[in-house]
């Protein structure tokens, strides 16, 4: 595969597959190597037809010196060629790693969507959009294989995660380069690549071309069908994870339990929920290793009346109700409704200015800007924490209802974050939410209708 068409089509495929709507705004990662310099040539070829808005952003990680400073210089003047937006950042991973007490690659993973999720939002993209193709994703079942990984791990690298996209995961690495080729990409080659010092590079130089050379030539599109087959059926234990979660688990002013229904499911189910559990109230699995889920699970199985098991910060409780759960140093959750009124509208406590005007006003720094109907200022709008039957219209759904709990569990925000979220709502519609994704209502377009009002939220 080495034309345009092809490489483009790609894309496109992957877009409609990914049901993302038209008019999306992708933050383009961009490194100055091949993959990520192809990835932006071929989005700005299909870019106008489909009314995609590009950003660029590229990352210095300030450990290759001269080189990193020609990459940099590559990427700006690529983006001015294009007429792309283009940002340039430099952070000193090397001494960030060795501060954390981390490895270079994973504070250097850490530093970069920290970033860019900051720039997304800075900029209202849509999605972070990075140039993974063919040979990363067998790199990555193979290293997380190596690493002791589930189920979770061997699905390798998702074509759309939350808010990453990765459109070029069917290309292998040569068709990148042919493409490159023939459409005279320029690009420079990152010598950090070839340093077997690092895992990845060990896996790509060395260990895939000898189990190429002598145990199966087509190695690299095994694993990734085996990803592809893990995807799906782990895609489906997820569902039934969430399933099981809103059957045994009830999240109100505590959040319990029901250790009887926990007790009379299959080991395999058990076992997920913890892990399901753990990442709601913490947001992260990162801490939580093999033995913990073992622990925990033979404890919840025992279930001894009054005992209680601390991990990492979770404490629970087995009483009569249940296990009761709660999050070492929760914060308090802050008032649960505040009515608003037309005009500017101070929520000390939740850090807020949020204004309402019939007339367009100039939006400067706001963090969210909002078309609605004018009815419902009459409906009555309100800034509040979450209820029963909440539900959102997300930009590019087509106005389809998604729940808001759905929609929390989708995003992995923290049950110990959820009560504090500060929500607008007009009845049991969520018009905008702090860290949700954007509604049908957060639009840049200018309304023609006369009957709408603007509501601009700012941070205090």
């Amino acid at each position: 595969m080495n034309s345009r068409n092809d490489i483009c089509s790609v894309i496109q495929n992957s877009i409609v597959r990914n049901e993302l709507s038209a008019e999306n705004h992708f933050l383009v990662a961009v490194s100055g190597g091949v993959d990520s310099m192809v990835l932006l040539a071929a989005l700005k070829q299909i870019a106008d037809y489909r009314q995609i808005k590009l950003t660029a952003v590229h990352l210095d990680h300030m450990y290759r010196g001269d080189a990193a400073i020609e990459d940099a210089h590559l990427v700006r003047s690529y983006c001015q060629k294009l007429g792309v937006a283009c940002h340039i950042y430099r952070r000193p991973i090397e001494r960030l790693a060795k501060n954390a007490n981390k490895s270079f690659e994973e504070m250097a993973r850490i530093v970069r969507y920290r970033l860019f999720r900051a720039l997304k939002h800075a900029t209202e993209a849509d999605y972070i959009v990075t140039a993974h193709h063919l040979d990363d994703l067998a790199e990555s079942v193979l290293l997380h294989l190596m690493r002791g990984s589930g189920i979770a791990g061997l699905v390798g690298i998702k074509p759309l995660d939350g808010d990453l996209f990765r459109p070029l995961l069917k290309l292998t690495k040569v068709a990148i380069e042919n493409f490159a080729k023939a459409n005279k990409v320029p690009y420079n080659d990152d010598i950090s690549n070839d340093d077997t010092y690092f895992l990845r590079n060990k896996i790509r130089h060395q260990l895939i071309p000898q189990l190429a050379g002598d145990y199966n030539c087509a190695i690299v599109n095994q694993l990734a069908q085996l990803s592809d087959i893990v995807r799906l059926e782990s895609d489906y234990l997820a569902a039934d994870t969430v399933a099981f979660f809103d059957e045994v688990v009830t999240c109100g002013d505590e959040v319990i339990l029901d250790v009887d229904l926990y007790k009379q499911a299959h080991t395999a189910r058990r076992r997920r929920l913890i892990r399901h559990l753990y990442k709601a109230f913490t947001g992260s699995n990162y801490n939580l290793a093999y033995k913990h889920v073992v622990m925990l699970d033979a404890w919840l199985q025992d279930g001894v009346i009054n005992s209680r098991q601390t991990l990492a910060g979770l404490n629970l409780l087995i009483d009569r109700n249940g296990v009761n759960i709660t999050l070492e140093n929760a914060k308090k959750h802050r008032p649960d409704r505040r009515q608003l009124t037309e005009g500017v509208n101070t929520l000390a406590a939740y850090h807020l200015t949020i204004m309402i005007s019939e007339i367009e006003q100039i939006a400067c720094g706001s963090i969210a800007v909002l078309t609605v109907p004018s009815d419902f200022k009459s409906r009555g709008l309100a800034i509040r924490n979450r209820q029963a039957g909440d539900f959102v219209r997300l930009k590019g759904l087509k106005g389809k209802r998604k729940s808001l709990k759905k929609l929390l569990n989708e995003q992995s925000i923290a049950i110990a974050e959820r009560a504090n979220l500060p929500l607008l709502a007009c009845g049991s519609e969520i018009l905008w939410g702090k860290r949700l994704r954007k509604t049908i209502y957060q639009t840049a377009a200018v309304s023609k209708n006369n009957d709408v009002c603007y509501i601009y939220i700012d941070d205090m």
